[in-house]
């Protein structure tokens, strides 16, 4: 029998609502030592995921982040000039984290889903490709159902023979 998304999939996955904050999903993040976060609906079904390139987004000023968001537009390659203390920075940041994650969620085109029943080979292509964890998700329902990552699959084919 060939081995699927759910075969190598972890399924002890912290996620997120949409209304959580932005501050929430930082100690999230760093209490699990995670770099990205499913944000699922109230009945299971997958929205989207909040990551950790998001956060650092976060701390650039809006004015950049809109300019690098533009198709074709040229950004700032240098901000060396732009100089803030302590005291700054955090007020620029106090707004935004209280913001909900449903705000700044990642790109879904940049996202990879994955049902189940995926052959595990499709997976780690995807893995390979978009070089991110894969979501799986159940095809009836949307429902979030795990995480295919590098670690779960390292995981099933390391760990059966690493004794200590």
């Amino acid at each position: 029998m060939s081995l699927t998304c759910k075969d190598v999939m972890s399924v002890e996955q912290a996620t997120l609502s949409p209304t959580d904050t932005v501050s929430k999903a930082f100690h999230l993040m760093r209490q699990k030592g995670i770099r990205f976060l499913p944000v699922v609906a109230e009945d299971g079904t997958y929205i989207g995921v909040f990551t950790s390139p998001t956060l650092i987004k976060l701390l650039l000023p809006r004015a950049i982040t809109i300019q690098m968001s533009g198709k074709g537009s040229k950004s700032l390659s240098n901000l060396g000039f732009y100089n803030v203390d302590e005291e700054d920075f955090h007020d620029s940041l106090a707004e935004e984290k209280d913001e909900p994650v449903i705000n700044h969620l990642s790109d879904p085109d940049n996202i990879p889903l994955v049902t189940p029943d995926t052959p595990m080979m499709e997976g780690i292509l995807l893995l390979h490709k978009y070089k991110r964890h894969v979501i799986v998700v159940e095809p009836k329902t949307g429902r979030f159902v795990g995480i295919v990552s590098i670690n779960s699959v390292l995981r099933k084919i390391f760990d059966r023979d690493y004794v200590v």
